[in-house]
């Protein structure tokens, strides 16, 4: 919570270290991670934080860790979508549907994609999939939102 209203305030730089803190203790939290991306890619440290990711994507599967390696995978697409790599976002999201077809995150984060991309029957068609997996009192999460917030800044070169 500190951290979130550290980075808030604008204070990044004490925002960063808390994560870190909460990171060192805890290096597959969700949040942390989650909120430590998004905090590094605003700081322009898009390949730093692909290498944090994928530093923790590997403890997550050594340690066999499979809910914790797919929210990484997850941050993963997350992050390639902001960095504006839609490509490689919308194959991040694939693989995540491949691996497993139940979880309904990937199939909104798609229909987000494909509505920015004017690809309105599939980004139907995901929102449709979306709706019939999650569960009925599910609202969106913010690591969902935040990153899709920032979608202004897709076509610009602000950033």
């Amino acid at each position: 919570m500190m951290a979130r209203v550290l980075t808030e305030m604008g204070e990044n730089k004490s925002a960063r270290q808390v994560f870190e803190e909460i990171l060192a203790a805890n290096p597959l939290s969700f949040e942390a991670l989650f909120e430590n991306a998004l905090l590094m890619d605003r700081c322009g440290e898009g390949e730093a934080v692909i290498k944090r990711l994928e530093d923790a994507l590997q403890v997550a599967e050594e340690e066999n860790k499979a809910k914790e390696a797919r929210d990484v995978k997850l941050i993963m697409a997350q992050v390639q979508f902001l960095q504006k790599n839609v490509d490689d976002a919308l194959k991040s999201y694939n693989e995540l549907v491949k691996e497993d077809p139940k979880d309904f995150r990937p199939y909104f984060c798609r229909g987000m994609i494909y509505s920015l991309l004017d690809r309105n029957a599939e980004a139907t068609e995901q929102f449709e999939k979306y709706r019939q997996l999650s569960p009925k009192k599910f609202e969106v999460d913010g690591y969902l939102r935040k990153p899709l917030s920032r979608v202004k800044l897709f076509g610009s070169d602000e950033n």
